[in-house]
């Protein structure tokens, strides 16, 4: 009986942290909506430095993986990324949201490199498995679309 519920146990486990690999089903993610919440201030989609910033400076970007067509949220979709990370909270690694807050766009070199190779250290114990068979474009437009998300 304790063999058995040994094996079940790990069964459940390995079935939990497997990729995204022959998977259709989208994990949950509370981010996830029946309407979808793609609202963009184009003016700071473009980078124009003439919108207002600070408090009451203009609307926050809202983007929605699930619902976005943008080629980053796309390869997030297709690739093992929502296994450990959510739009806007903390699940083993740090949200979306977090990253984006932290970093910059002179950073997406070094973010896509970071994808590739997996490491740890920046955002507490958890590790980052590596990603070797993404190409550093790919990454790189990942980090792109990541670095949008405010």
């Amino acid at each position: 009986m304790k063999n058995l519920l040994i094996i079940l146990t790990l069964g459940i486990l390995f079935a939990s942290c497997g990729g995204n690999s022959g998977n259709t089903e989208k994990p949950a993610d509370s981010t996830v909506g029946s309407t979808p919440s793609v609202a963009i201030d184009s003016s700071k989609a473009k980078g124009d430095s003439s919108s207002s910033s600070g408090a009451g400076g203009g609307a926050a970007k809202q983007v929605s993986i699930a619902t976005s067509s943008d080629p980053g949220a796309d390869l997030i979709v297709k690739n093992d990324c929502r296994n450990c990370h959510r739009e806007r909270e903390k699940l083993i690694g740090p949200a979306f949201l977090d990253i984006a807050k932290k970093y910059k766009q002179v950073d997406v070199d070094s973010l896509a490199a970071k994808i590739i190779r997996g490491g740890s250290g920046h955002w507490g114990d958890a590790a980052m498995s590596p990603h070797p068979s993404l190409s550093m474009d790919d990454a790189k437009v990942i980090v792109k679309f990541i670095l949008t998300i405010k």
